[in-house]
Formats: structure tokens, C-alpha cells, sequence
């Protein structure tokens, strides 16, 4: 008797079958209109706010980088030990609504957007006032780099960035945690990761816009 697959076995096995076919349509995009993200945030609350935001293209230029000046929030002593953004650093910087139409507009026009972890930073954007696309062009690398961080350390925990990148081989001379040197570091593995073929890609829509 055949053994039965779980729906998620079937769904890791579909996966790794169309994987090569979606890198090789992601070769085919104009560098130009993938972009890559990262994004600080004064906590992991659902009520956090954007304090920094990067954005690259597929070429290495970056498209955004600034600080915002949270609306609602006064102090994040604990994320502030992470990302080391103060309230005085931002003081004088807008708030990220205003900066909300230009990185929708952005987002409109991009093929694919990369992050690590890419769906909790879009859906703080989202829940910030950016319109989203409704396609199949998100890519998380956390997930892509999930099953060879497993085969290399033989445990199921969460590799973070700064294991990808070691992983392939990113020289990092500057903090982690700043969005735009984690933004570089998303995009360097990226690029490393759409050559290996261990490195599972899927494309995927934002949940919250599925009908």
C-alpha cells in the first residue's frame, strides 16, 4: 500500500518542483523592477510604527532610505537595544504616512519583492497605509534558506539574516539591524540563492489581499 503524503509534504515536494522554473522566469526580470526591503520598527506589537525604511533594486541602487518620526509612540527602549534608533535620531523626521504613497508607488511597479521574513515587514507596511499588489511577487528568503539551514545544522530553528549571509559568504562591516545594511545583505543573498539550487523558491501574494 502507498504511503499517504500530508498536505504539507505535498505542498514541500510541489515546491521543490517548480522552483527552477520560477528562478528562471526571476532571471528573465528586468533587475530595474525587483526590489528588496527591510524595515525597523519601535516593537513587534501590532500597534508598532516604521522608523526606518530601505529599499534596493535588483542593481544594488537604493531607492529609498530614511528615518520617521513615530506618530503615537514616544519611547521603544526595548527595539531601540536592537536597532539602535533613538527618539531624538527621528525627532525631526516626517512620519511614515507621508512616505506612504511614494513606496506604493514603487511597489506598483516592481516584478518581484524580496525580503527575509518579507511577510511581517509588508504587512506592517500595509497596516501603515501602502497599497499593496495583488500578485504572486513576494519572496521570503527565510523560507527559501529554511531546508539548507536544516540540513546544515540538523535542528528546525529560525535562521536569522546574519546566518544566511555568513552562510554565503557577506562581509559585513557595519550593524546589523540598520535596514539598509540588512536590505544589502537581502539582496547579496538573493542573488547567491537564485544560483543554488538548494535554495527553494515560491512566490507568493500577500495573504490579507486573497479573496
Amino acid at each position: 500500500m502507498k504511503k499517504m503524503l500530508s498536505k504539507k509534504e505535498k505542498a514541500r515536494r510541489q515546491s521543490i518542483r517548480l522552483s527552477p522554473a520560477i528562478k528562471e522566469a526571476i532571471r528573465g526580470l528586468d533587475p530595474a523592477r525587483i526590489l528588496t526591503l527591510d524595515l525597523e520598527t519601535t516593537g513587534l506589537t501590532a500597534d508598532a510604527e516604521i522608523i526606518q525604511l530601505s529599499i534596493m533594486n535588483g542593481f544594488g541602487q537604493v531607492l529609498l532610505n530614511r528615518y520617521f518620526k513615530p506618530i503615537h509612540t514616544e519611547r521603544w527602549d526595548e527595539a531601540m537595544e536592537v536597532n539602535h534608533i533613538t527618539p531624538e535620531q527621528v525627532a525631526h523626521e516626517d512620519p511614515f504616512i507621508l512616505w506612504a504613497d511614494e513606496v506604493s508607488r514603487l511597489f506598483m511597479d516592481a516584478d518581484l519583492i524580496v525580503g527575509y521574513g518579507t511577510f511581517n515587514d509588508i504587512e506592517r507596511l500595509y497596516e501603515s497605509g501602502v497599497v499593496l499588489p495583488d500578485r504572486d511577487i513576494y519572496l521570503d528568503l527565510a523560507e527559501a534558506f529554511s531546508l539548507i539551514h536544516y540540513k546544515e545544522t540538523k535542528t528546525i530553528t529560525y535562521a536569522k539574516l546574519r546566518n544566511c549571509a555568513a552562510y554565503y559568504g557577506y562581509d559585513n562591516h557595519r550593524s546589523w539591524h540598520d535596514s539598509l545594511t540588512d536590505t544589502d545583505a537581502t539582496l547579496f543573498c538573493f542573488h547567491h540563492m537564485l544560483e543554488d539550487d538548494r535554495a527553494i523558491f515560491k512566490k507568493r501574494r500577500y495573504p490579507q489581499l486573497c479573496g
